[in-house]
């Protein structure tokens, strides 16, 4: 009796053990479904969810040397769709970080002191037409400083009408260099990888959504992977960026369209999701 006690002792230790190591109480294995935990469907502008300057309260992004500079009356509601205009509009701009004649202007939104969330899901309905050096772009950057990492869910770069970026930034910081030969090298470091994806995307309604877990990072394009990452995840808490830069890119001949349309960036709704196990 005595052994038998102890073989029913030894195989119960087994199966838990079994169990254990089969990952049973590891929480990804449960079945999980997203819980909303912000919503905006524009029909009408809120402030109490958006500052239309970047958290510093800058009006451009001086780094950058982009074209631009953010007015608040460019963006703007009108039947339940969001319109961030960029134009050219010669202005004279000054910020914390500095001044100068600006030739165009545009719109910016931002939630960081707003919201922002580590992990989860982003998704946003847009519809961008194609203008060369209009630069519209969803992205989110962690509430830290340096402001690393950086996750672009889409950067319509104004280039080739046909490619749209998806891609993320992370490490240190920025280095000072030429090329991006030196990514990744020294200190402080930067790291920065992504995937262009063709299609016919101007003047087309997109649905982009990025998923953020703790052990991978998804893109998606209408529903279709577009991209997948398991480096550089973001730990920290992430804000929300839409904004349309101009830019001078030397692909486009340091050339801007000049078309005098406005050119404007329709956003449907934006929400974002937490992940939460099933009742």
């Amino acid at each position: 009796m005595q052994t038998n006690k102890h073989n029913i002792l030894r195989l119960g230790m087994i199966f838990l053990l079994f169990v254990f190591s089969c990952g049973f109480n590891n929480p990804k294995n449960l079945d999980y479904e997203w819980k909303l935990t912000f919503e905006d469907n524009f029909d009408s502008f809120d402030s109490t969810k958006w500052l239309t300057v970047y958290e510093s309260g800058g009006r451009t992004n001086w780094a950058n040397k982009e074209l631009q500079w953010y007015k608040d009356e460019n963006v703007v509601t009108d039947n339940g769709i969001l319109n961030i205009t960029a134009k050219k509009e010669s202005i004279y701009g000054k910020d914390l970080h500095g001044e100068k004649q600006f030739e165009y202007t545009s719109g910016i939104i931002c939630s960081s002191l707003k919201f922002m969330q580590a992990y989860g899901k982003w998704e946003i309905r847009t519809r961008l037409p194609f203008r060369k050096g209009f630069w519209p772009a969803f992205w989110l950057v962690a509430n830290q400083k340096p402001g690393l990492p950086e996750i672009d869910i889409f950067e319509y770069f104004g280039i080739k009408k046909n490619l749209i970026s998806s891609g993320h930034h992370w490490g240190l910081d920025y280095p000072h260099y030429s090329g991006h030969e030196l990514e990744g090298k020294g200190a402080p470091f930067y790291y920065v990888e992504g995937r262009e994806t063709e299609g016919d995307y101007a003047d087309e309604w997109m649905t982009w959504t990025f998923e953020c877990f703790p052990d991978k990072m998804v893109w998606k394009l209408n529903g279709n992977v577009v991209y997948e990452a398991s480096e550089g995840i973001p730990t920290a808490p992430l804000y929300m960026i839409i904004n349309v830069a101009v830019k001078d890119w030397a692909e486009n001949n340091n050339e801007v369209d000049e078309t005098d349309d406005p050119y404007v960036m329709e956003i449907d709704y934006i929400r974002v999701y937490k992940m939460v196990p099933k009742n």
